[in-house]
């Protein structure tokens, strides 16, 4: 699995978005859309942006694939997990889906809480848009 990096070929300020967009495959027009909406939404995209852009090591590769850990390609449907839920499993799926701990993305959710309040009702679409993993 490659590991979250700053782009050198989707690079527009400091290649956060296009990093992203490298390892999850989600459009680099979505992430930015994401960054750019929240800076109206108490400016938390604009701070994690900023500490990412600090923090991430430069992709030296340059080519990418958009596989598993037995590189087959990933499935693009999100589900919420039963095995990783502690509330409706929205953080599970997004670990699943995009291979990251679960951990992370719990961390990213308090983050949003805590630094402008979106972090609630992003979580509670997700549950709602999310269709629960069948057993």
């Amino acid at each position: 699995m490659k590991k979250l990096h700053l782009s050198n070929k989707e690079k527009v300020i400091a290649g956060v978005c296009g990093g992203m967009y490298e390892v999850t495959g989600i459009d680099v027009s979505i992430i930015r859309i994401i960054f750019g909406a929240s800076l109206f939404i108490g400016g938390a995209g604009a701070i994690a942006y900023i500490v990412l852009a600090i923090i991430l090591p430069r992709d030296d590769e340059g080519e990418f694939t958009i596989v598993d850990d037995e590189n087959k390609p990933r499935a693009t449907k999100i589900y919420r997990s039963w095995d990783k839920r502690i509330i409706a499993g929205v953080c599970g799926g997004l670990s699943d889906r995009f291979n990251f701990d679960v951990s992370i993305i719990r961390l990213i959710f308090i983050i949003l809480i805590i630094s402008g309040g979106i972090g609630i009702p992003f979580y509670i679409i997700l549950w709602l848009v999310f269709p629960l993993e069948e057993q």
